[in-house]
C-alpha cells in the first residue's frame, strides 16, 4: 500500500532490534495495537512497514543498503528504543535509524515539521520501552538532531525496568501510565503529524501545482545533499587548484619554452576533469575503512567530519589555497608588473606569432597580425620596437629568449599564436621580461573573423598600460583606429600582402587581384590601396612591365594617403612608384615621411637609402641601408646595396665583403653577381670576375638581362669574344629590345663590332641605344643612367666633345661611378686625355669628401 504522500513507500516504518521482540513478543502486539488504532483514528488506510521476520527475509548474498532503501522512504520513524536498540554494531541502529536520519534531514519535507498549532516536532517518533542510560540517550539525540522526548511503555516498580503489557494496572506502575493510553497517544500523535503533512503547505492536490512543489522540493532535496556531501567544498577546492596549475604552467611557459599545444591539453584535461571530480565527491568519501559510498550504511556510522571526508576540502587549505591563487594573480599583474617598470622597459620585439591551426594556408594571418601589431606598437615614441624583417630569423628557433632579446638589444618580448578552426579564431599572446625570462602580462583572445581586425589594437594598447607608457592623443588615436570594419576586406589584404612579399612575377599579379578585392569590400580601406600602389609599382621597377604601371601606383599610392595621412605605408608606396620613374625628388619627402610614421618600416628605410644613393648621397645612403640590413638581416637587397655604396666609394674590400654576404643570402640574383665582377675588375683580379659567369649563368640561361650581365663582366674583364656571344644572345632572346631603355647589349655589342670594323652594323645598334636613352631624358627623367650612356655611346663614336658634354650632364645628375670609365670598355681611348681626366677628378674630389664622414658609420 502507498504512503499518503506521494514520493513515499510507507506512512510509519516501525525499527526494532530483533531480540525486544522475542519471547512476549511485545513489538508485534505493539504494531497490531497501534494499526487497530489507527483504524479508529484516520479515514484512509495507513501503510505501516514492520519487519516481522529478521532482517525482513534478506539472505547474506542480498544488498542490504539497496532492499531497505524504498522501505525507508517512509513519513514517520518510530524507533522502539530498549536497553540496546542505540547501538552502532546492531542492524536496526546502522541500517534503519542512522540512514532515515539523513535522508529526512534532506529529503523535501526535511526532519522536523511545523504543526498546525505551530509548534515543531520530529518525523522520529520514539517509543521507549526501557530507561536507557545516559551515553544511548546522547548518542540517539546527536543522530537525530534533537532532544529525546518518547512516548513511554515503560513498567517501573521497585527493582523493574520492562516494557508496558495490556495487562499491566496504571496503580502498578511507578509511571501511571496505562498501555491503551499510550497505544492512543502515539495514534494521536501520528494524526497531528499527517493532518500537518495534509495541509495547505503538504496536500496532495490533483492539479500541476503538485508537479511545481514536487519538484521544488527534489531540487531543495538535491541542493541539501550536495552541502550535506560536500559536494560545493569539492569543486571550490577542484577550481582553485586547477586555476593555480594553469596560471604556473603559464608564468613558466616563457622560462621552460612549454609548447601552447601543452597548455591547450592542460585546459582540455582539467576542463574534462571537473565533472568526474564533482561527481566522485557527490557519490564518495573517506572514512577510517577506506572510500564508502556516501549514501551507504557505513556513511551513516562515519565518525569523520565533513572536511575528512572529503579530503584536500577543509576550510583552511581551501582558504589557504584561495589566498595563494588571488596573491599570486594581484603580484604578477600588479607587483611585479610595478616592479619590472623600475627598469624602465622601453624597448620590445614581437617574434613572429606561430600559426597553430595545423593548416600552412593560415600563415598569412600569423603573419598579418604580427605586422600589424608592430606597426601598432611603433606608433609610441617611447617604445622602441624591431621590426618585422629583423625578428623573421627567429621564427621556430629554439634559441632561450634571453639571447634573442640580447640580439636584438630589447629589454622585452612579445611571443603569441593563433589558432584557426572555421570561422573561430584563439590568439595568445604573452609578454615577458628578456633579462629573467620573468611573466609580464598574457592573455588568450577568442575571436571570430568577423571581428579579429581590432586585436593588434587592443594588444598594443595592454602593452603601453603594463609598461606604463603614456600615449599622447595622436597615438592614441593611431592604435585605437581599425584599418577596416569588414572582416573579408581584412582578409584579401592579409593575402595580397603575403603574395606581394613573395617578390615573384606570378605571386605580385595574384596580389593585385587580392588588393583589388579588399577594396571592392570596402573602398576606404587605406592599406589595401598602399598595397595596390606598391604591387603595380613593382610590375615595372622590378618585373620590367610596362613604364604605364607607375602611373597606376602613384594613383593608389595618393588615395592611400588621402584616406589616411598617418598611414606610414602609404607614403611609401607612392614614393616607390616615384623612384622607379626616376623622380627622386618626389620620392625623398614621402620616405622620409613613411620612415618618421613608422621607424619599424624597413622597406621604407631600404628605399629611402636606394634614393640618397641615386641622388648621389652616399654617406647617407650607406648609413640607411646598413639601418635596412640590420633591420632584416635575412633580406639580400640592402646587403647588396652597401656594396653598391662601397664600390663607388672605392672601398673595394667592402664592397666585396657586403656583396658575397648577399649571394649568401639569396645566390639567384644576377646583378650581384654583376656588381661583384665590376668590383673584382677595378682590383685588375679578371679571372675572378670571368669565374663568376658560370653562376650567373645557371640562374637562368635563357634570360636576356642575365645574358647581358654575363656579357658585360666579360667586356670588362677584356674577353670581347666571349662578351660578343653573350650580348647577341641577349638581344635576340630580347623581342623588344628596341624599345627596351634598360638594355646595353646594343651598346657593348656596337662597341666590339665597331672595333672589328663593322661599322654599319655597329652604328644600328648605337643608334638605337641612343635615341631610348635620349627618349628618357625627354621624358624628364631625373636618372645619371641616359646621360652617362649616351657620354659612352659618343666615346665610342669618337666624339670627344659631345662625349664631354653628356658626360657632364651625367655629373650633375649625381652621377659618381668613376670606375666604369677607368677600368671599362667605353671610354676606352680617352682614359688618359686631360679633359676627360678633369672631369673625373671632379667626381673623384666629391667622393673623397664622402668618404672622409663615413667612419661613424658601422
Amino acid at each position: 500500500m502507498p504512503s499518503l504522500l506521494p514520493g513515499y513507500e510507507y506512512d510509519i516504518f516501525i525499527s526494532y532490534r530483533q531480540k525486544d521482540n522475542k519471547g512476549a513478543h511485545w513489538v508485534t502486539h505493539f504494531v497490531a495495537a497501534l494499526k487497530t488504532e489507527l483504524e479508529a483514528t484516520f479515514k484512509e488506510d495507513i501503510s505501516v512497514y514492520f519487519d516481522e521476520n529478521p532482517h525482513d527475509g534478506l539472505l547474506d548474498t542480498h544488498q542490504v543498503d539497496k532492499s531497505l532503501e524504498g522501505k525507508l522512504k517512509c513519513l514517520i520513524f518510530i524507533p522502539i528504543i530498549s536497553h540496546t536498540y542505540c547501538d552502532p554494531n546492531s542492524f536496526a541502529w546502522s541500517h534503519e535509524f542512522l540512514p532515515f536520519c539523513h535522508r529526512a534531514k534532506s529529503d523535501p519535507i526535511g526532519l522536523d515539521i511545523q504543526l498546525q498549532n505551530k509548534n515543531v516536532t520530529s518525523r522520529i517518533l520514539p517509543i521507549q520501552i526501557h530507561e536507557i542510560d545516559e551515553l544511548d540517550k546522547q548518542l540517539f539525540e546527536n543522530e537525530a538532531g534533537g532532544q529525546l522526548r518518547p512516548i513511554e511503555f515503560i513498567f517501573k516498580s521497585a527493582g523493574v525496568n520492562r516494557p508496558l503489557t495490556p495487562e499491566d494496572l496504571r496503580t502498578d506502575n511507578a509511571n501511571k501510565t496505562f498501555y491503551r493510553d499510550q497505544i492512543n497517544k502515539t495514534a494521536n500523535a501520528i494524526e497531528e503529524i499527517f493532518r500537518s503533512l495534509k495541509s495547505e503547505n503538504h496536500a496532495e492536490p490533483n492539479s500541476k501545482a503538485v508537479d511545481t512543489v514536487l519538484s521544488s522540493s527534489k531540487m531543495q532535496w538535491v541542493w541539501m545533499e550536495l552541502q550535506r556531501r560536500n559536494v560545493f567544498r569539492a569543486a571550490l577546492t577542484y577550481l582553485v587548484v586547477a586555476f593555480l596549475v594553469h596560471q604556473l604552467l603559464v608564468i613558466l611557459t616563457p622560462t621552460l619554452r612549454i609548447e601552447e599545444r601543452i597548455i591547450n591539453i592542460e585546459l582540455i584535461i582539467l576542463g574534462i576533469g571537473f565533472p568526474f571530480a564533482v561527481v566522485f565527491a557527490w557519490l564518495y568519501e573517506v572514512s577510517p575503512e577506506g572510500i564508502i559510498r556516501t549514501n551507504s550504511s557505513k556513511s551513516a556510522l562515519n565518525p569523520y567530519s565533513g572536511a575528512r571526508k572529503k579530503p584536500l576540502t577543509g576550510g583552511l587549505l581551501v582558504t589557504s589555497l584561495l589566498i595563494l591563487l588571488i596573491t599570486q594573480y594581484i603580484y604578477f599583474n600588479y607587483v611585479k608588473t610595478d616592479a619590472l617598470m623600475g627598469a624602465s622597459i622601453k624597448s620590445i620585439a614581437v617574434l613572429p606569432f606561430e600559426n597553430r591551426s595545423g593548416d600552412s594556408a593560415d600563415d598569412y594571418i600569423a603573419n598579418g597580425i604580427t605586422d600589424d601589431i608592430i606597426n601598432n606598437l611603433s606608433v609610441i615614441s617611447q617604445l622602441k620596437v624591431t621590426n618585422r624583417r629583423t625578428i623573421q630569423q627567429y621564427q621556430g628557433d629554439v634559441m632561450p629568449y634571453d639571447r634573442i632579446a640580447e640580439k636584438l638589444q630589447v629589454m622585452a618580448l612579445l611571443i603569441g599564436s593563433i589558432q584557426r578552426s572555421g570561422n573561430k579564431v584563439v590568439i595568445r599572446a604573452q609578454m615577458i621580461n628578456a633579462t629573467d625570462n620573468s611573466f609580464i602580462w598574457g592573455n588568450t583572445l577568442h575571436r571570430t573573423t568577423d571581428n579579429i581586425m581590432a586585436v593588434q589594437s587592443e594588444i598594443a594598447q595592454v602593452i603601453a598600460d603594463r609598461l606604463k607608457i603614456k600615449l599622447n592623443e595622436l597615438e592614441e588615436s593611431r592604435i585605437n583606429k581599425v584599418p577596416t570594419s569588414n572582416p573579408t576586406a581584412y582578409d584579401y589584404y592579409l593575402r595580397g600582402r603575403s603574395l606581394y612579399y613573395e617578390y615573384k612575377p606570378e605571386e605580385n599579379d595574384s596580389a593585385i587581384v587580392q588588393f583589388k578585392r579588399a577594396i571592392a569590400q570596402d573602398s576606404g580601406y587605406a592599406l589595401a590601396w598602399a598595397g595596390l600602389g606598391d604591387a603595380f609599382a613593382q610590375k615595372h621597377g622590378r618585373f620590367a612591365l610596362e613604364y604605364k604601371w607607375t602611373d597606376s601606383s602613384i594613383v593608389a599610392g595618393k588615395k592611400a594617403i588621402q584616406l589616411d595621412s598617418n598611414l606610414s605605408d602609404a607614403y611609401k608606396a607612392l614614393a616607390t612608384a616615384y623612384n622607379y620613374r626616376e623622380d627622386y625628388e618626389k620620392a625623398f619627402p614621402l620616405l622620409k615621411k613613411a620612415v618618421e610614421l613608422n621607424p619599424t618600416n624597413d622597406a621604407a628605410i631600404g628605399n629611402l637609402g636606394t634614393n640618397y644613393l641615386l641622388r648621389g648621397e652616399l654617406v647617407e645612403a650607406l648609413r640607411w641601408e646598413k639601418k635596412a640590413a640590420g633591420m632584416n638581416p635575412k633580406n639580400w637587397i640592402p646587403y647588396q646595396l652597401t656594396g653598391w655604396i662601397y664600390r663607388l666609394l672605392g672601398d673595394l674590400q667592402n664592397a666585396e665583403s657586403w656583396l658575397l654576404k648577399s649571394l649568401e643570402l639569396n645566390p639567384m640574383v644576377f646583378d650581384t653577381y654583376e656588381l661583384l665582377g665590376y668590383t673584382y675588375v677595378a682590383q685588375k683580379r679578371f679571372e675572378d670576375a670571368l669565374n663568376l659567369l658560370p653562376q650567373m649563368l645557371s640562374i637562368d640561361p635563357e634570360e636576356t638581362r642575365v645574358l647581358e650581365a654575363a656579357g658585360l663582366v666579360a667586356h670588362f674583364a677584356g674577353d670581347t669574344e666571349l662578351a660578343k656571344k653573350y650580348y647577341k644572345l641577349s638581344i635576340e632572346k630580347n623581342k623588344g629590345y628596341k624599345e627596351d631603355r634598360f638594355t646595353l647589349s646594343p651598346i657593348g655589342l656596337g662597341q666590339i663590332l665597331l672595333s672589328e670594323g663593322n661599322k654599319v652594323e655597329a652604328e644600328v645598334y648605337l643608334l638605337q641605344a641612343f635615341e631610348n636613352n635620349m627618349s628618357e631624358i625627354k621624358r624628364g627623367s631625373k636618372n645619371y643612367d641616359p646621360p652617362f650612356y649616351i657620354a659612352a655611346i659618343y666615346a665610342i663614336k669618337g666624339e670627344k666633345d659631345q662625349s664631354l658634354f653628356w658626360l657632364q650632364k651625367a655629373i650633375d645628375s649625381n652621377w659618381v661611378d668613376i670606375a666604369k670609365v677607368k677600368h671599362g670598355p667605353f671610354f676606352e681611348q680617352y682614359k688618359s686625355n686631360a679633359n676627360f681626366i678633369s672631369k673625373l677628378e671632379q667626381v673623384e674630389k666629391k667622393i673623397d669628401q664622402m668618404k672622409s664622414k663615413i667612419g661613424t658609420i658601422q
